[in-house]
């Protein structure tokens, strides 16, 4: 198609340039009443003249198009390495997908056998609960993962802002932590929370459960990818708004995997094991970031450690203000958030 747009181009500008050149430069000469000679010597001139013009005019019609074709199949070659990309991340989603259903579900299915047979202990059946309630936890937020990716990437997600106090969440998720199976098995990590106001009755207006969604994603990812060293949360007042933040001496994350850990089901290069999940937690959290009114951004040394921070400014949330009735909790649709998981650049700092 762009071949025979071309040649069109070339031929009807090549006909058009050459009948205006004959017909004009004729009449001029008739009208000068040139000699014979001079009339050869200037047909010639002006023949030659015009091969010189018209081929220079060509080279910058053809040499224009070629550019225009060049960036078309780049543009085809960038668009077909998407879609591979897609495809690769679709396959490895999928291959997950089976692995870490059917984990749990066995799990789930091998625990319920165990609590109907009578030859266990009262005692062994309540471990057998425990495992059965931790493998129901996991599959219900395998499902809730896929469902929040879904509707932040179809801009369905709704926010429901209210006021409540941010030491106190923040406390319930340190403690949460602090008491669980993993801070218990990372011994030689420092937990810690940070604080940027000792004032316990410090209030904020935003969205508590998004929030603590948030920070829970990222202590599940930090306290996975460090074995000794810290894991540090919490946040610092700025003079625009609260700057929040996860920080952890673990791993780090490799410059060329920096524009792809906010892309769904990307959960890194090498595999590590017990690498459970099928790597939706950061993508999530930075969709529900976009929606608070934040901009995610990471600092990361390889075997150094990796810090997320977001900031919310005063218009995203209030701090230690007076908040009316009718504005102590509200539902807030958002407006569309541009969360194409192959078009987004990270902010990185």
């Amino acid at each position: 198609m762009i071949k025979n747009k071309v040649a069109f181009k070339i031929t009807i500008i090549y006909f058009v340039i050459g009948f205006i050149w004959i017909l004009s430069t004729d009449h001029i000469l008739n009208y000068m009443g040139a000699s014979d000679g001079m009339y050869h010597a200037i047909q010639a001139f002006k023949g030659w003249f015009f091969v010189a013009a018209t081929s220079v005019f060509l080279y910058f019609l053809v040499r224009n198009e070629m550019q225009l074709k060049n960036q078309i199949e780049a543009d085809l070659i960038k668009a077909k390495l998407k879609a591979e990309e897609s495809d690769h991340l679709k396959s490895a989603f999928l291959a997950n997908m089976s692995h870490e259903i059917r984990t749990p579900l066995n799990g789930i299915l091998g625990f319920c056998e165990l609590l109907q047979d009578d030859s266990f202990k009262e005692d062994d059946k309540q471990i057998f609960a425990k495992h059965l309630m931790k493998n129901g936890h996991e599959l219900v937020k395998l499902i809730s993962d896929i469902m929040d990716i879904s509707k932040i990437q179809e801009n369905q997600y709704e926010i429901s802002k209210k006021r409540f106090n941010l030491n106190s969440l923040l406390y319930v998720i340190f403690l949460e932590y602090k008491q669980s199976e993993i801070q218990a098995n990372r011994k030689n990590v420092d937990f810690k929370l940070i604080r940027g106001n000792d004032d316990s009755e410090i209030e904020i207006y935003s969205d508590s459960v998004r929030l603590t969604q948030i920070f829970q994603n990222f202590l599940e990812n930090a306290f996975f990818h460090t074995m000794e060293g810290f894991v540090h949360f919490g946040y610092q007042k700025k003079a625009d708004g609260i700057e929040f933040f996860v920080e952890d001496s673990g791993i780090g994350i490799d410059e060329s995997n920096a524009e792809r850990i906010f892309k769904p089901f990307f959960k890194g290069n090498k595999q590590l094991v017990g690498n459970r999940g099928i790597g939706l937690g950061l993508a999530i959290n930075k969709g529900l970031v976009n929606l608070l009114g934040g901009d995610l951004k990471f600092t990361s040394t390889p075997n150094v450690g990796t810090r997320f921070y977001f900031s919310l400014d005063n218009s995203n949330v209030l701090l230690n203000r007076s908040i009316t009735a009718t504005q102590n909790k509200k539902v807030v649709k958002m407006k569309p958030v541009n969360f194409d998981p192959f078009e987004n650049k990270v902010s990185q700092n």
